[in-house]
Order: structure tokens, then sequence, then C-alpha cells
């Protein structure tokens, strides 16, 4: 622009307002400020800088000869059109937040209320349908109350981001319809992990006690981010047949309205599974029941502690689920166990690392197959229940894997056995106490070949260390401390290191 170019004086501008001679800008002259609604303005400008004030809007657009398009100038816009992707009250500071390869869709910019009496799951899922087409982006729900009495599905590379507990998930479901999916993506249906792919969901609340929360089904790389839990039918969180899936922050206060409820689940879908579908808002369709394992999947950063006792707290169901990992994290008031596999699940490189269970009736079940598991390692875990009413079955059981090694963990509470293990091989144990079991502390039942060192068996009712049929036990420095007796052997035991009884 030369210096000979006119300056117009532009500021704030509202419709029915004169213009605010306060700031100066470089732009045309100012009779070149054509007006009308917007519906009336060219496809294009005569030329570089050409202004054109939306009446309807109270938008002023500049032409861009370089980029061929109309872009925002100045104007704060009205509350029936708002700066496009903005909020009516956003619209000054996020406009040059939003780039073509970066672009943000508030919900509150199409219409999408969080008044929580308008349902809004069609309008949500037309707009993620909108975004899938653009190519992925960020969509942000304002505080409020958004009745989802539909599925909405998330397409590839779009994320829904809230602004933390004030931003309310709720699946209104008909009587005898609950527990589909709050929100799920698009390829539910899909086949192995070719449903949508680099999504994610971050700083929202679900409170949907008609509804099953966020399931991801036949997806891949998807991120769930500072999800609070309350209300809900089955889970908050349900990654069904699922792979690189990571939940980093998660609160639970409650857990299901319904029976089998845990607030997470790690889950595949296999033939004849008659759960864990979508809700369109008149029927229900189910994810795809091919058996493709969830795979590779993080929980992390999180604390259950429900107010009305779940049955589990983390749920491993439902076939071949591969590297698990559960750490960072607190666990209590399970009416089963803090952390369950189903007993017929073949699940391999399982990993709970720095988990409280706490108050449970059990801590960790990963008990009952006999064999084809592989690689579990449980690390700096305390399993721990003063209430010996609560207190059931063991602390900690596990069976069927080949390979394990639990260090760092401490099991006390009135449970009938602190420690249990079958079927497993080469299992190595160390710093580990079993405390305070009815009846003993380590109970290797059958068939199970260990090695442990360093650990402590106290305030056993029967024995500290029982050696079942087929089992072979090799243990040293091993303390004991008011158990009814240190060692009953029905198998094989080999004290490679004195151990002795403390003072």
């Amino acid at each position: 622009m030369s210096d000979q170019t006119p300056r117009l004086e532009l500021g704030t501008y509202e419709q029915g307002d004169e213009w605010d001679h306060t700031d100066t800008v470089e732009a045309v002259d100012e009779h070149a400020i054509v007006r009308g609604p917007i519906a009336e303005r060219p496809s294009e400008g005569e030329y570089d800088d050409e202004l054109y004030h939306a009446t309807d809007q109270a938008i002023t657009w500049r032409w861009d000869a370089s980029s061929e398009d109309w872009n925002y100038f100045s104007g704060r816009g009205c509350s029936d059109q708002p700066v496009p992707g903005t909020s009516h009250f956003e619209a000054a500071n996020i406009v040059h937040a939003r780039t073509e390869e970066s672009p943000v869709w508030n919900v509150e910019a199409h219409g999408i209320e969080g008044d929580g009496t308008t349902e809004v799951g069609h309008a949500v899922h037309d707009l993620l349908e909108t975004v899938d087409e653009a190519g992925g982006g960020i969509v942000y729900f304002p505080p409020g109350r958004y009745l989802l009495e539909r599925t909405p599905l998330v397409g590839d590379d779009t994320i829904l981001v809230g602004a933390g507990r004030s931003t309310v998930f709720e699946g209104p479901r008909p009587a005898g319809d609950e527990g589909q999916a709050l929100l799920s993506n698009r390829g539910y249906d899909a086949t192995g992990y070719n449903g949508a792919s680099n999504w994610g969901v971050c700083n929202v609340r679900i409170d949907a006690p008609d509804a099953t929360g966020i399931m991801p089904a036949h997806a891949e790389n998807v991120r769930l981010e500072n999800i609070y839990g309350d209300r809900v039918y089955y889970h908050h969180l349900d990654i069904v047949s699922s792979k690189n899936v990571v939940v980093d922050g998660y609160w639970a206060t409650r857990g299901g309205e319904s029976d089998s409820d845990a607030p997470v689940q790690f889950d595949s879908q296999n033939s004849g599974t008659a759960w864990n579908g979508v809700w369109d808002g008149g029927r229900d369709a189910l994810a795809e029941d091919d058996g493709t394992p969830s795979r590779n999947c993080t929980l992390k950063n999180f604390e259950i502690d429900p107010e009305n006792g779940p049955e589990y707290g983390v749920h491993l169901h439902r076939g071949r689920n591969a590297s698990i990992t559960i750490k960072d994290g607190y666990i209590t008031g399970c009416q089963y166990t803090a952390i369950r596999c189903d007993p017929d699940e073949v699940v391999e490189d399982l990993t709970i690392d720095s988990v409280s269970c706490l108050e449970n009736a059990r801590g960790i079940t990963v008990g009952h197959l006999e064999s084809g598991r592989r690689e579990l390692t449980i690390s700096d875990v305390t399993i721990r229940t003063d209430e010996g009413g609560l207190a059931a079955g063991s602390g900690l059981y596990a069976a069927g894997f080949d390979g394990a090694e639990i260090s760092n963990v401490s099991v006390d509470g009135a449970f009938t056995n602190a420690i249990i293990f079958d079927d497993m091989t080469d299992l190595k144990m160390s710093n580990v106490t079993a405390a305070g079991a009815k009846d003993q502390g380590f109970r290797f039942r059958e068939n199970v070949d260990v090695t442990l060192t360093t650990a402590r068996a106290a305030d056993c009712g029967s024995a500290g260390i029982y050696s079942g049929p087929g089992s072979s036990v090799a243990y040293g420095g091993v303390t004991f401390d008011d158990v009814g007796s240190r060692v009953t052997v029905d198998g094989e035991i080999r004290e490679w290191v004195t151990s002795s009884a403390s003072s």
C-alpha cells in the first residue's frame, strides 16, 4: 500500500453505532465500504483491502487478494450472527487463533446450547460430520449441561474439549435401552483398528445414569484426558477393541448404576457380544464383533473413589487384551475387586505400577486360567483393607502366566489368603509383604515355579508359606512373624538362604 493511500479511522463497531474515531489503520477510502446483509456480499472483492460491512452480522470483512478470500476485519458480531467458529463473546479474542491448519469450532456458535433441557445429540453429531469433512479440528464445549439423546460419533483428527467439571455430558436413553455409549467414534462398526484415529476428548464431566460414557471402538491413537466421572450406567470409559488409547487424568465419584459395572473397562468385542453399542436416537447398533483385542492401552493419573460401591474399579473383559498398563492411581470402595481380569481372558503384558488398592473386598484378581497368559508385572502396589467385614477371598490372585515379576508389594487385611498363585512359571517375587490373612500369607496353590526373596509373612492364621501340589518354591531372606506355621509343604521347597523369625 502506497503512502498516498487514504487512512480510514476505525474502532470497535456494533450494529447501530457510529464509527468511533479513536484508532487508525491503513485502509481504503471510506466510501469504499459497502454495507448490506451478508447474503449480498459479493463472492470476491474488486481490489485488495476492499471492505464490506455485513449489517445483519455487525461484522466488517476485508478482501485479501493474496488469499482470494474475505477476512474478518472488525466488529464483535451479534448473538444471532457471531463470528463464524467462535461464540459472540469470544469473537474479538479467538478469531486470530483460528487458522486453516488448526480450526476451532465452538458449539455455541452453531446453535448448540448446554442448557440442560434441550437435546442436542443430533446437532453435535451433525457438527462432528462437518468437522470430519473439513479434515478435523478442535470442537469446544463451553460450560453447560449437554443432553446427548443420541451417540455423536467423532471422526479422525478431532479433539472435543470442555471447560472441566463445568462441561457436563448427559445421555438420556429410553427405558429398556439404557447403556449405549454417550460418545463413540466413526468406524465403531469397522474391523480391526480401522475406525477413527487420532481423536480425543478432554476436560469434560460424565453424568449420565442411563448411558455408558466414552466408548472408543475399533479406534486407534485416542487420548482421553481429564475426565470427571459421576453417575453412569455401566462404565465412564469403555475401551473396546482399540489400539493406542491413553487415559491420562480420570476421577470417578460413582460407579455404574447397573449390574456388572466398573468405572473403567478394557474390552474386546467377540462374536455374539450383546453389548457395546451406539444409539442413534431410535435404535442401537453394536461394535463389530471380530474379536479384535484392545492393545497398547494405558490408564494413568487416576482416582476411583465411588460412593455407590461398584463391583470392580478397573475390569479387563472378554478376550485377548495385550500390553495394558495401569499406573499412578488409587482405587477404593469396590464390592468385588479393585482390578479384575475375567477368569478366561488371555491377557499378555499386563503392568500394574504405583497403584493403591484400599478398602476393597479384594485387591487384584487375574486368576483361574491355567495357561496362555504372558508377562505380568506388579510393582510398587499397596493392597489394604482394614474393614474385616469387607475383606474376602485373596488380596492378590494371579494364574496362568508364563513369566511374572512381583516387587515392592504389600498386601494387608483380613483376606482369606493374602496372596495366591496357580499355574505360574518363572515367577519372581521380591520385597513383598503378606500380612493379616485369616489363613495363609503366600499360597502357591498348585503348579507354581517361584523364587521368593526379601519377603515378610505376618499375622497369618495358618501358614506363612504354603507350597501345593506341583509347585516348586525357592525362598530366602523371608521373615515370619506371628504365623501358625512358617512353611506347609505339599510340593517342593528349597530354602536357599536361611530364613529367620523376627524377634
